[in-house]
């Protein structure tokens, strides 16, 4: 697999939470399913766990306040309309 495709994989655990559940449950399945080469299996197997959970934990406090800060300023045009 290229480059970017390891790091899509890498970005999909981070952000999806089916993604993620379904790798923890089974590592090397998910990434071999995901098209991963023998070595980039081998490394998602020892992946950092606590801070894959807490690295997405904070991806998803960030998604949510910038989709409230954008809610809020769609909020603020509308009322000037």
């Amino acid at each position: 697999m290229s480059a970017s495709g390891f790091e899509a994989f890498l970005a999909k655990i981070y952000v999806d939470e089916g993604a993620r559940v379904r790798f923890l449950s089974d590592p090397s399945g998910e990434a071999t399913k995901a098209g991963l080469t023998t070595q980039e299996v081998e490394a998602v197997e020892r992946i950092d766990r606590v801070g894959l959970e807490l690295m997405s934990k904070s991806l998803e406090r960030k998604r949510m306040k910038r989709s409230r800060t954008r809610s809020g300023a769609v909020a603020r045009l509308l009322r000037r309309a």
